[in-house]
């Protein structure tokens, strides 16, 4: 009885120093131009140099990932089969390395159908890509981001803020409505995660794409940023594609526990593992 009572105690006084002070985004995703697409709510958990991110993707399902900036890795967990990956910096380097040719080759198929397509048809195809929320310019890793600010201000969401603009060559494809960081409770445990984040984003791809684009130059741009995003618009061909709005932020006593895989999530490995080579046998014959 002791050994339980005490077994008891010392889980008790675990839990207590496992646990600190947090800070918990709540966001919206809406499509304003897609009557059909339903609204996606998701949050953000941050406490120290740690984030957790779950967001619904399709329906109910959701997607989560884990930023551990003290492990300097990502985990990503797979909420439908319990599973879950992570990617430390070299995996990140060798997927990256891995996948360039194929995204060199999806680019020069792309800008092939551009030169022989209508206006019409090739809006269709970056409204498709958009939907999936992906850039044709980034694929080839090919892309030159400039960050403006408009001194334009207004209050969202009774926050004070600023306008950011993201233009593309000639094309503006992001508005962002920024607030001080002084206007975020718990901006110091924010402050912290982003850019350890960002950095830890920017080298890897830096070292996983070529030329220092794509990827890499959307985190070196976006670091020129100053405070949080309280509405965030995506453009294409002028029309929102996305709207994603912060709707509350909370702080709140966080453990330690929300930044590691369920216990009952099977761990996978992200890159496929090589198998060695059969030796080769030679038959003896008598």
């Amino acid at each position: 009885m002791y050994k339980i009572i005490g077994f008891v105690f010392v889980c008790i006084m675990g839990i207590q120093t496992t646990v600190s002070a947090g800070v918990v985004f709540h966001i919206e995703t809406t499509f304003p131009n897609r009557s059909e697409m339903p609204s996606r709510t998701g949050f953000m958990m941050v406490e120290g140099n740690k984030l957790r991110m779950t967001m619904d993707t399709t329906g109910t399902k959701q997607s989560t990932v884990i930023y551990r900036g003290d492990l300097e890795e990502i985990l990503v967990l797979n909420n439908e089969d319990h599973t879950w990956r992570a990617m430390d910096k070299s995996t990140m380097v060798t997927l990256g390395q891995q996948i360039n040719p194929a995204m060199e080759q999806i680019q020069k198929r792309v800008e092939e159908m551009y030169k022989n397509m209508s206006s019409e048809k090739r809006a269709m195809l970056e409204k498709m890509f958009a939907s999936q929320g992906v850039n044709p310019a980034m694929m080839g890793g090919k892309i030159d981001i400039q960050i403006k600010k408009t001194g334009e201000t207004q209050t969202i969401n009774g926050y004070p803020c600023v306008k950011y603009e993201t233009w593309q060559d000639d094309n503006k494809v992001g508005e962002h409505w920024v607030t001080d960081w002084k206007q975020v409770p718990g901006s110091q445990e924010a402050q912290v995660v982003f850019k350890d984040m960002a950095a830890f984003s920017k080298e890897v791809s830096q070292s996983a794409f070529k030329g220092n684009g794509g990827p890499a130059a959307f985190f070196e741009s976006m670091g020129k940023i100053e405070g949080y995003p309280v509405l965030t618009r995506i453009f294409s061909e002028g029309k929102i594609v996305t709207e994603t709005r912060l709707t509350g932020i909370e702080e709140k006593q966080v453990s330690a526990e929300e930044f590691d895989p369920p216990t009952d999530y099977v761990k996978k490995d992200f890159l496929p593992k090589k198998t060695p080579p059969q030796q080769s046998r030679t038959l003896k014959t008598k």
